[in-house]
């Protein structure tokens, strides 16, 4: 991680980015639609908040992303970007030799009353949310 602090520091205690699964078949972890992985701004797992069975083959895919998200944070940007949001786990799918296939969407997600932030600087500029 690139250990940049956020432009905002109290972005760290407020926010936390949702891996959620959009599509799931076949998965040898049991991951289902519907779960989640929940980081923090420092793109630590919190598997208490996170429902989904823990992935090495997902979160691989996302430690990029996470470290893409501390960086915009740093430059008081929202931390996550539509170029950067949609992922798909290492496995090549059952229809690839693989065993399933898992695919997650990454939102920004207020750790206070779990909504989800699409303007985190006006989020933190009302003290409410700025959600879609």
């Amino acid at each position: 991680m690139s250990g940049r602090p956020a432009a905002d520091p109290r972005w760290v205690d407020r926010f936390e980015v949702v891996a959620e699964v959009t599509t799931a078949f076949h998965c040898a972890n049991h991951i289902r639609t519907g779960e989640t992985f929940v980081f923090d701004l420092r793109g630590r797992l919190d598997a208490a908040r996170s429902s989904a069975n823990l992935c090495l083959g997902i979160i691989a895919k996302l430690q990029p992303a996470l470290m893409l998200i501390q960086d915009r944070a740093a430059e008081g940007l929202h931390p996550i970007s539509p170029g950067f949001k949609n992922f798909d786990c290492f496995d090549t799918g059952i229809d690839h030799g693989g065993t399933g296939k898992v695919y997650v969407d990454l939102y920004l997600r207020d750790r206070k009353n779990g909504r989800r932030i699409d303007d985190a600087a006006a989020a933190m500029a009302y003290g409410g949310s700025a959600s879609a």
